[in-house]
């Protein structure tokens, strides 16, 4: 007797969650059966920054004929109120939190231990201008003292740095603190993005550019030592509202669009962006506890030895290069930007000429995610560049919308949604239209220029060649034949 197949055999769709390393791809499942709301391309997306922030400080990309640049992932995740873009957060960011805290720890025990070395020191230069003094009196050589005194003065000892890497309510000049110095690393990793869109750091766009492309940085400062961060490594993952990213749209005056100066600057073009779809009905992933320990984990030794390695006066990104066979698939992505770039995507050129570029960082993201070799694979460049060809259209949407309706189109469209929405209930043959431009609140020039245009395309006909009724036999009918064939 055949039996119904079990419930438990449904498979949810992975949502790309296959081009994830392991470790990131059994966590980003474990985290949607704990946020079954959540869209699940929102996980992988924001995932991608938390992945890249754990490793970003310790490698470099060198591309064929291109300068080393950082493999720092930046997302920007769009969400409303009720989709779960906290827990998802809350989630991933534990490892990073707890490494901040330690980070504390640890730099007040270092505090403690120089103000220790300070003080023996200046009572030791103490103690010998006391001696350089007694020998001087006593007119005996003092060359020995003085040799050992101008020692100590040469020895300054260096003042301890605290390394939180997250960032939080920062201004231009607190970022370059916590970036002051050679390979320090920030990360913009939260679940109110607003706060970082809105706050004085969108002031200073070319800054957060030159952050992400790892260019040097440098702060002056009247009466105080300049800031200057070299190979500084930035990470943004931002999640927020849709209306958090609203003033940076562009607005459309005069029939042309005019693009927010972030957008021209190419700053959300460096960003990949996912615009999440809600998930009323939840998902079948399953929990997986365990998985989330292992991903937890894993960050946490990259951060740590990062933080050990600039304790220890800094160490210099491991180089990492493509694999002789992957070499051959870089060139045709090279040409084929290049097409996109002047053909079927030119409207959205910024983010094109960057897609090389993002497709570089997190190819070397995956890699390092899943090998201990510094040669890229041909699988993690292919899928990488599958990932920032669905990123594409995800800006296109956000910052390269259609331009709005004319007037004249937006009553047309007005008018058929109103004559589909009563179809069932109106005699098509002949239908008032005086009705239509009182409900729908279309002036009667208007409704029948309207009327004119939809008569031009063939969709009515106008009963005794006046607007005051139409017969929309056409419209209707071609539908049902639709829905028959």
């Amino acid at each position: 007797m055949k039996t119904l197949p079990s419930l438990t055999t449904y498979r949810s769709p992975d949502h790309n969650f296959d081009m994830l390393p392991p470790v990131a791809a059994a966590a980003a499942r474990a985290i949607c059966a704990k946020a079954p709301e959540a869209c699940p391309c929102m996980v992988r997306t924001h995932l991608l920054s938390i992945l890249s922030s754990a490793v970003a400080p310790l490698y470099v990309m060198s591309p064929p004929d291109w300068t080393s640049i950082p493999i720092s992932v930046n997302t920007l995740c769009i969400a409303n109120v009720g989709e779960s873009k906290s827990p998802v957060h809350e989630h991933l960011i534990q490892p990073l939190k707890e490494h901040t805290k330690n980070s504390f720890a640890r730099y007040q025990a270092a505090q403690t231990e120089a103000n220790a070395s300070a003080a023996e020191q200046q009572l030791h230069i103490k103690i010998l201008k006391a001696e350089i003094a007694r020998c001087l009196r006593k007119q005996k050589p003092a060359q020995e003292h003085l040799a050992t005194l101008a020692e100590l003065h040469r020895n300054v000892m260096a003042t301890p740095k605290h390394r939180p890497r997250l960032a939080s309510n920062l201004d231009l000049e607190s970022m370059l603190r916590q970036l002051d110095g050679e390979y320090e690393a920030i990360d913009f990793l939260t679940d109110e993005g607003d706060k970082v869109l809105n706050s004085s750091l969108m002031r200073h766009v070319p800054d957060l550019v030159d952050l992400i492309d790892g260019k040097s940085l440098e702060f002056r400062r009247e009466k105080k030592k300049h800031l200057y961060a070299s190979h500084p490594r930035g990470t943004f993952g931002l999640m927020t509202q849709s209306v958090a990213i609203e003033p940076f749209r562009p607005r459309y005056k005069h029939d042309e669009y005019i693009a927010h100066k972030a957008v021209k600057l190419g700053l959300f073009a460096r960003f990949f962006i996912c615009i999440a779809q809600p998930s009323p009905m939840g998902n079948q992933y399953t929990r997986d506890d365990q998985a989330i320990s292992n991903l937890h984990e894993a960050l946490s030794n990259f951060y740590d030895l990062h933080l050990s390695n600039q304790e220890s006066g800094g160490v210099a990104p491991i180089p990492l290069e493509f694999a002789p066979d992957a070499l051959g698939y870089w060139e045709e992505l090279r040409r084929i930007t290049n097409d996109l770039k002047y053909g079927q995507l030119a409207h959205i050129a910024d983010f094109v000429s960057k897609m090389l570029n993002l497709t570089a960082r997190l190819a070397a993201v995956l890699h390092v995610w899943e090998s201990k070799t510094h040669y890229v694979s041909t699988s993690c460049l292919q899928r990488a560049w599958n990932l920032v060809s669905w990123h594409a259209g995800q800006y296109e949407i956000a910052f390269v919308p259609p331009p709005p309706l004319s007037q004249q189109e937006f009553d047309v469209t007005a008018v058929v949604k109103h004559l589909n929405t009563h179809r069932f209930s109106t005699d098509y043959r002949q239908v008032p239209t005086e009705p239509i431009g009182l409900l729908l609140n279309i002036p009667p020039r208007r409704l029948r220029a309207a009327l004119l245009r939809m008569e031009q395309r063939d969709m009515i006909e106008l009963c005794d060649g006046k607007a005051t009724f139409i017969d929309c036999m056409k419209m209707f009918s071609r539908s049902r034949n639709i829905t028959w064939r």
